[in-house]
Parts: C-alpha cells; sequence; structure tokens
C-alpha cells in the first residue's frame, strides 16, 4: 500500500468517526424524550464513540508521522552511505511507493554522476600517460619541486644525470637529498644563493663526462604560481631544466679554433709581405732580386684571395643564395690535368710522386668544370701539405655503376674515424699536435657543398698512420 493511500485512509477514517459522532448526536437532541435507562445507554454509546475517535486520532497522530517519516529517513541513510567512502554505489528500493520513486530517481542521477564521473576520469588518466609520455620523451632534463621543496616529478633524463632511480627522488626532500648527492647539491646552490642574495636566478652549465666527452647541460629554474584565496600569485615550487647545450659548445669551441686557425694562416703570408715589401724598398736589392720577391708577393696575395673567397663562398651559402652552377658535359682528365698542373709547384717543393690512373675510356661527366676543378685543386693541396717529403701521391678515377668515382690517395697521417664526418662541417678540422687544424676549416665544406650541389656524393676513407683518401663521385652524361 502506497504512503499516500495511507494517509488517505487514515484521514476518511477519522472524517467517518467525527460524522457518525455528530449524526448521532443531531439525532439524540431531535427525537422526543427518553427513558433514564435509554439516555444513559446513548451517554454511554456517545462517550465511547468520542473515546474511539480520540483513541484513533491519538493512533494516527502516533503512528502516520512515523510511516511518512521512516522511509524517508532510510533514504537519507542510503544516500549518506552511497556519498560516503563505503562501498555503496546505489540507493536501494524495499517498496514500490513515492519514496521508492525518490530512490529510483536519485540512482538514475548517480548513474550519470558515474559515468560522468568514469568518463572525466578517462580523460584526466589519458592526458596524464600524454604528459608522461612528453615529460619522458624531452631530451632535457626535468626535476619538479613543491612549494615544501619535495621532488614531485623527476624525467628519466634528470635521473640519469643525477644516477638515481625515480623512486629514490620522488617524495624526497630536495635540501635533505642535496646534503649527500654532489649533483644535485650543485643543481640546487643557484637557488638558494639566488633566495639568500634576492637576485635573479643564474643559468650554470655543468658537465657529465659519463654521457660523452663533451656533454654539456645549462639548468634554468623557474618558478611554479598558483592563485591564493585573494586571488594573487604566489610562489607555488620550482621548476628545474638542464637543456642540453653540446651542439652550441661545440659550435663555439669551433669558431674559437676558426679565429685562432685563419689568424694564424693570415698572419703567416701578411708578415711575408711586410717582409718583402721591406727588402723591396731597400735599394740595394738588384733587378732579378726584386722580380723574385715580387713573384713571392704575388703568390702570397692569392692565397690570402683564396681564403677570402673560401670566407664568401661560405656567406653566400649560409645566406641561402645556394650555388650558381655551369653544368655541361665535361671529361674528367681535362679536370685532372688542370688541377695537378695547379699544384705542380708546391708537389715539386716535397718532392711529391704523383701517379695517375685514368682509364682511357673514362665515360664523360655532367657539373660545373669550375667547381669540380676547385674540389679536386683543394683536395690536392690538403694531400700535399699532410704528406711527408717524397711520398707517393695517387689520383684514380673508374666507372662506378652509373657514377664517376675520382678519389685521391695520399700517405700523410690519416684521420681518426671519429673525425671522418666533423670534417666536412663548418670551421672543422682535425688538430694537430700543435693544436692547430692544419688549415681554415671551409675548404672541405665547400667542397661537400659544391659536389652534392651538382648530385654526386663526397667522403674519406682513413685510418691514422695508414694515410687518408678522398672520393667523390658525378653522374654520367646522358
Amino acid at each position: 500500500m502506497s504512503l499516500k493511500l495511507k494517509i488517505r485512509l487514515s484521514i476518511i477514517s477519522l472524517w467517518v468517526l467525527l460524522m457518525a459522532t455528530g449524526l448521532y448526536a443531531l439525532y439524540a437532541t431531535g427525537r422526543p424524550q427518553a427513558s433514564a435507562a435509554d439516555a444513559r445507554l446513548e451517554q454511554q454509546l456517545l462517550i465511547g464513540l468520542l473515546s474511539g475517535s480520540t483513541l484513533l486520532a491519538l493512533l494516527l497522530a502516533v503512528r502516520l508521522p512515523r510511516q511518512v517519516t521512516r522511509p524517508l529517513r532510510r533514504l537519507v541513510h542510503d544516500v549518506e552511505d552511497v556519498a560516503g567512502p563505503g562501498p555503496a554505489t546505489r540507493v536501494s528500493i524495499r517498496k514500490n511507493d513515492e519514496v521508492g520513486s525518490v530512490a529510483a530517481a536519485v540512482n538514475r542521477v548517480l548513474r550519470q554522476a558515474q559515468n560522468e564521473q568514469r568518463a572525466t576520469l578517462a580523460a584526466l588518466i589519458t592526458e596524464r600517460n600524454r604528459m608522461d609520455s612528453l615529460v619522458s620523451s624531452l631530451d632535457e632534463g626535468l626535476l619538479v619541486l613543491d612549494a615544501q621543496g619535495v621532488i614531485v616529478l623527476a624525467n628519466p633524463v634528470a635521473c640519469d644525470l643525477l644516477g638515481l632511480p625515480a623512486t629514490g627522488l620522488l617524495g624526497q626532500p630536495a635540501q635533505l637529498l642535496a646534503a649527500s648527492h654532489a649533483s644535485l647539491r650543485a643543481w640546487m646552490q643557484p637557488l638558494a644563493e639566488a633566495n639568500l642574495a634576492g637576485d635573479d636566478i643564474p643559468d650554470p652549465v655543468f658537465t657529465y663526462p659519463h654521457k660523452g666527452p663533451s656533454c654539456h647541460y645549462q639548468l634554468s629554474i623557474s618558478v611554479i604560481k598558483s592563485q591564493d584565496h585573494r586571488g594573487e600569485l604566489v610562489p607555488d615550487g620550482h621548476i628545474l631544466c638542464l637543456r642540453n647545450v653540446s651542439d652550441f659548445k661545440k659550435l663555439d669551441e669551433l669558431k674559437s679554433n676558426f679565429l685562432a686557425t685563419i689568424s694564424h694562416e693570415l698572419k703567416t703570408p701578411l708578415s711575408s709581405i711586410n717582409l718583402s715589401l721591406m727588402l723591396l724598398q731597400d735599394e740595394r736589392t738588384d733587378a732579378e732580386e726584386r722580380q723574385r720577391i715580387a713573384a713571392g708577393i704575388r703568390e702570397e696575395t692569392q692565397r690570402l684571395l683564396g681564403m677570402v673567397g673560401q670566407l664568401i663562398d661560405v656567406s653566400r651559402l649560409d645566406a641561402g643564395a645556394g650555388i650558381k652552377l655551369n653544368v655541361q658535359v665535361l671529361h674528367l682528365a681535362e679536370v685532372i690535368r688542370y688541377a695537378t698542373d695547379t699544384v705542380r709547384p708546391q708537389l715539386e717543393d716535397k718532392q711529391l710522386q704523383l701517379a695517375l690512373e685514368v682509364p682511357e675510356n673514362l665515360p664523360p661527366v655532367q657539373g660545373d668544370v669550375e667547381k669540380t676543378t676547385w674540389v679536386l685543386t683543394n683536395l690536392l693541396a690538403n694531400a700535399i701539405r699532410f704528406s711527408p717529403p717524397g711520398a707517393p701521391l695517387l689520383i684514380r678515377a673508374m666507372q662506378w655503376g652509373e657514377m664517376v668515382r675520382l678519389s685521391v690517395h695520399d700517405q700523410g697521417p690519416g684521420i681518426p674515424t671519429e673525425y671522418h664526418k666533423r670534417i666536412f662541417q663548418r670551421f672543422a678540422g682535425v688538430p694537430t699536435p700543435s693544436g692547430h687544424s692544419g688549415g681554415s676549416g671551409l675548404g672541405l665544406s665547400i667542397s661537400h657543398e659544391f659536389i652534392s650541389a651538382q648530385g654526386g656524393l663526397l667522403w674519406v676513407e682513413s685510418k691514422p698512420d695508414l694515410g687518408s683518401c678522398f672520393l667523390f663521385t658525378l653522374p654520367q652524361a646522358n
């Protein structure tokens, strides 16, 4: 029986009793005077009806609120169980009445809330996994501290640099852990110094030999800010980020070496020219000697012009101007003859034995004769520079699939494997015992650009103490 029907029946029962009592009272007052016995009986009956009505009213007053509030209290208790941390996930429906309808509605709301919660939780897990993947894949070390200085995040790079697992970092106070760990203490020192002095946090650079011979990481510390109850931004932790600056350090070293090398390369011819000019000004110098001095000045000037030309070529390439090619059909035998004639005085000066292996049926190639000759001349000049006096020097040309390959073999000191790619970079070279790279570090870089622009390849095959072989290819002419 529903709660609504119970209330209705109770009201109807009370109304019937009251109407019966009232009707009887009207009947008793309206009939003729009855006997004393009948009057007494009627009085007792009226008292009984009034007593029954009073008892019924009292019963309804006691039981009816209980009948109404008991299921409501049970519903409130069930809802509190569901809202609490317990295992309950739905409100029990005991009867199919109004309270049961409310419980069913509450269950529908709970199911919808649970579905939305699961969807929100799935989205949060997805975002967390995405952020974890992003942080883990960074090439930078990342260490996050909360407002109390406790480590709350450490990505694999940071763990590797510190030499500690993530389990040994997360949840640990950074200052306490730094007391027994030198690397972390070095990371925390700029933050501590900035807090004491009130200055900006510096960005020091650290070296990690276990990561490589020249592995450098720059530390940058950022402050995490969050809004307080007044809506103002307050410090809420720090982010320690270690960025790999090894390439920038290498570039800086290359530029420093280049400046030292180019200064050395420029100083030698300039000093020679200055001395030659002083001799020319001396009236005691005869005409034949003046001609010889003038020829020397011309050679040194050409050397300087060649070096300046290399710098101009590099600046054009860096500016994106590209390489202008005059591609035509050319025979490498002519290129070899012109390049060897150019370096003939240097060959004779060091008494090098030049040998040529150029087949007569070598197919022609497509390329720029000026750029190709420049490359071969530069390779020959390098080979002569590093070859011991009287050593053999070999130029070999051969068909190589759909390409034609040209190589220059020398008996110099050789090049370690780790420098095979580096020597074709700008301002790079192989260090010599004197500390210099032996050149400006631009010739091979420009040569590589020239050959690549013509559709060929340039590389080196060398080992220490076994000489070097520089090779380049060009496509055959159609």
